[in-house]
């Protein structure tokens, strides 16, 4: 809708409700999608660079400070954190936190401060079903999202969202008059759920005009984080063709070091790079919250994650590597230098001399993490280019790697290393089997967003064949995307072509529990089962076949879970009382699973 929001009132008969149409289906998926921001920021318990630019935060006005210090807890419990403000997503950040709700549904949903509902909306994927308050006293907003329903203090509101649903196919985001559901702080608005993308959590943003604020310095949390952030991995590309990742050794809780505690022999312009993670009361791996790097106190650079303009979310491979960046399990790589511009110059400083760094991070909780380093600065030879290639070849010609020319970043390269034996962490797993020789791709000083295309020279693909990749970070093999014979590379890593004869397999899905509701909530008429997906190779196909006693049955996936679902009604219970279900699943390579059978007792 853009500014043309539609204004609905509660008491618009159905009959009218064809005319907003057009209105709510413009607003579609491209508003409501998690999407996020870059942050350049400063720690306010640190020494900081004059020139550092404005953030969101600064100028809070009296009545917006107001509502942040009396911020309510959005759910009637408070409950471990999952998910982080501004977390790395792919193709987005995550411009929110989540909360746990241990895959139940029906949790009461509840005002963070006095308002009223300015919009509502729903969608298949994203936000799912979500509400935004706006505050009477500021022009401070709350969003909630993956909504169960809307049942709360006001019972129309629901019959609102059904409505809606039915007029637009699922797919609406529209505003409300001011004023027509005007609430108190602490009022039951709705009940959580799953709805849009991922298992049932609460996801909840705080905006402002200009951009969004991390809601965790500001919510009353009991639950103490005592976890300072884990430091992984130093990612170092400096003018004098320096390029180099080093494990970062643990030495006491909060304290790093590089290993050996070697001295870094750099020049010219330096780029730093950081692998790391926060875990909070959840246990989770989540985005830090603050990292900066220090010379002799004074900030060569700092980024604080306390908010962020929206203008800034746009473009987060400023703020983190695309490219090495793994959400499974997360290891978010953060750049620790400006967009244009290197983390340190070393031609500033005399030759032979040694400079001593500090790198540092923290969370919201206040607990920190250090990495000294140590560099002696060595002399350029020659002079960098300034040019952004987007073409690379294997020194043999065998690799051809084009990345996209709008989203490439940096002026330096891909390298190709030959392996000439499989390397023990790069073992195979059972059904998979290399075609040939495998490849280790890196990166000096470069990085893109969006999907490179990979030219394997030679290379004849059978149905069974693919072009996989080594995740280092998550340490799985993983088949590329394939468009023709070029495969669509968004990592780095081993590649390799890979025969994929292993079979997929269907199970009983531990641990799992979809659309379970609390006690008084529960939905009746239907009876679910869960059975789980998976497959070592080229991925579940879809299209299962699935036979209820001997014949054909309708199954649905859950791709959150990698899950099928698979629904009956409770009245078969007066037909039989067992039934024996039969599963079996293809992947994109042919190979087909045992049958899996079930017996379904009613």
């Amino acid at each position: 809708m853009g500014k043309n929001f539609l204004k609905l009132f509660p008491q618009i008969p159905l009959r009218s409700g064809l005319v907003i149409l057009v209105f709510m289906l413009a607003w579609g998926e491209g508003k409501a999608g998690e999407t996020g921001s870059k942050v350049s920021a400063v720690s306010p318990s640190l020494k900081t660079n004059p020139a550092v630019q404005k953030n969101i935060w600064d100028d809070l006005t009296p009545e917006v400070l107001a509502d942040l210090g009396n911020l309510g807890f959005p759910m009637e419990m408070e409950t471990p954190i999952s998910g982080s403000y501004a977390e790395y997503r792919v193709h987005h950040l995550h411009m929110g936190c989540d909360f746990k709700t241990f895959h139940t549904n029906g949790i009461a949903a509840i005002s963070p401060f006095q308002g009223y509902i300015e919009s509502i909306g729903q969608s298949t994927k994203g936000y799912g079903s979500n509400i935004i308050l706006k505050s009477s006293g500021s022009n401070l907003k709350a969003k909630f999202a993956h909504l169960l329903d809307f049942k709360g203090f006001r019972k129309d509101l629901d019959l609102l969202r059904e409505a809606l649903a039915l007029l637009s196919g699922g797919e609406f985001q529209v505003k409300l008059s001011p004023g027509s559901y005007n609430l108190p702080k602490g009022e039951n608005i709705a009940r959580l759920g799953e709805s849009g993308t991922g298992v049932s959590h609460l996801h909840f943003e705080l905006h402002l005009p200009n951009g969004t604020l991390n809601p965790l310095p500001y919510l009353p949390l009991r639950g103490k984080d005592r976890y300072s952030p884990e430091l992984l991995l130093l990612y170092v590309d400096s003018e004098d063709g320096v390029q180099a990742r080093l494990p970062l050794e643990k030495k006491g809780e909060g304290k790093y070091t590089l290993p050996g505690n070697q001295k870094l022999n750099l020049a010219g312009g330096v780029r730093f790079r950081l692998g790391a993670y926060d875990q909070m009361t959840s246990r989770n791996k989540n985005n830090l919250f603050f990292a900066g790097l220090y010379k002799d106190e004074i900030a060569l650079y700092e980024r604080s994650f306390r908010g962020m303009s929206y203008e800034e979310a746009r473009i987060h491979h400023d703020i983190f590597d695309s490219n090495r960046s793994s959400l499974n399990p997360p290891v978010y790589v953060y750049n620790l230098f400006p967009a244009k511009g290197p983390s340190i110059d070393l031609r500033n400083f005399e030759t032979g001399s040694t400079i001593k760094l500090v790198l540092k991070a923290s969370d919201h909780a206040g607990n920190h993490s250090v990495l000294p380093l140590e560099i002696e600065v060595g002399t350029v030879n020659g002079k960098k280019s300034s040019i952004t290639k987007t073409e690379f070849t294997s020194t043999d010609g065998v690799l051809k790697i084009k990345t996209p020319a709008k989203t490439t970043y940096g002026q330096g390269s891909l390298l190709f290393k030959k392996l000439e034996k499989l390397e023990e962490d790069l073992k195979l797993p059972e059904g998979l089997k290399s075609k040939g020789s495998i490849y280790e791709l890196e990166s000096s000083d470069l990085s893109w967003v969006g999907e490179a295309e990979l030219t394997w020279r030679g290379a004849a693909l059978g149905k069974k064949d693919g072009i996989y990749i080594y995740d280092k970070a998550s340490k799985k093999w993983s088949a590329l995307k394939q468009k023709g014979q070029l495969g669509l590379l968004t990592k780095l890593g081993a590649l390799a072509i890979l025969t994929d004869d292993a079979k997929p397999a269907v199970n009983y899905p531990y641990l799992i529990t979809r659309h379970r509701r609390i006690k008084g909530q529960e939905e009746e008429g239907i009876e679910e089962r869960l059975y789980s997906v998976s497959d070592t190779g080229s991925g579940y196909a879809g299209g299962a076949e699935v036979l209820l006693e001997g014949e054909v049955y309708p199954s649905e996936f859950d791709a959150d879970r990698k899950m099928l679902i698979v629904k009956f009604p409770k009245t078969f219970s007066a037909w039989k009382k067992y039934m024996l279900l039969q599963i079996r699943i293809k992947d994109r390579a042919g190979n087909s699973s045992d049958w899996f059978t079930d017996l379904v007792r009613f």
